[in-house]
């Protein structure tokens, strides 16, 4: 399977900024989240060459992770910082959760009244994209969307992804919150006990760094994954996507280091 790591030149079945990604019964997706760059699938595995993917970076929290204080509507498919989509035949995704799984939602306008830091933190973050995207579109070139009205340096050209498919690798995404029980995570080098501490064992000689994502028992191959201040305002240092093709389920969490 493909590896491309640092990826600067597009080549066809990668489309950034792409439009109508989500399912058309589900509009409120624009509300929560940033479509990057549409990946066509048949790059990494020939026999789904058609099926195209979107990378997407939520427009949430402000502080926190994405789904922390809306336990109250995280179903097998969200939890804190796992979200999970299905691709359609169209290749538009929809969305497993429930709205309520974004802090935003109306849903939540009793319990998690939006405050002004996060009011404002949204627009910057919709305010970057949208500066990002009409760079790309005048020049051809990804530059951080908070970039591109600094004055006193010229815009620096970002990768559009951090790694184009290869392996999984072990980072605090692995363990940093309990994945959505329609899922499985395993770690198969396992660990090793010091006094009160626990260590992981090698995994140099385990394939995918001896990490393991399954859907009834069917394995999730490793997709993509970019900083999210390549794109626009914010700080994840890698999102994540990986897809099951038997289910077409599309899997996303983010990477804190």
């Amino acid at each position: 399977m493909l590896n491309q790591t640092d990826v600067r030149v597009l080549q066809p079945g990668l489309t950034p900024f792409p439009v109508d990604v989500f399912a058309p019964d589900q509009p409120w997706l624009t509300d929560h989240l940033l479509p990057l760059i549409a990946i066509d699938l048949g790059l990494l595995r020939p026999e789904l060459a058609g099926s195209v993917v979107t990378l997407l970076w939520p427009i949430e929290p402000y502080e926190g992770c994405l789904g922390d204080g809306t336990e109250a509507h995280h179903n097998a498919f969200t939890g804190s910082n796992w979200l999970a989509f299905e691709l359609q035949a169209d290749n538009r995704l929809r969305f497993l959760g429930n709205e309520g799984y974004f802090q935003r939602a109306p849903q939540n306008s009793d319990v998690l009244p939006v405050d002004e830091v996060l009011r404002e933190h949204a627009a910057e973050m919709q305010d970057s994209h949208a500066a990002a995207r009409a760079y790309f579109q005048q020049h051809g070139m990804l530059v951080s969307g908070v970039d591109v009205d600094d004055e006193d340096e010229a815009p620096q050209q970002q990768a559009y992804l951090d790694n184009l498919g290869g392996p999984f690798w072990h980072g605090n995404w692995t363990d940093y919150s309990t994945i959505p029980s329609a899922f499985r995570i395993d770690d198969l080098p396992g660990t090793t006990e010091r006094g009160s501490l626990h260590f992981r064992n090698d995994s140099t000689h385990l394939p995918d760094d001896g990490i393991r994502i399954t859907r009834d028992g069917e394995p999730f191959f490793h997709v993509a994954d970019v900083a999210s201040y390549n794109w626009c305002a914010s700080c994840a240092d890698a999102i994540l996507m990986f897809y099951e093709p038997r289910s077409r389920t599309v899997l996303f969490t983010f990477d804190w280091s």
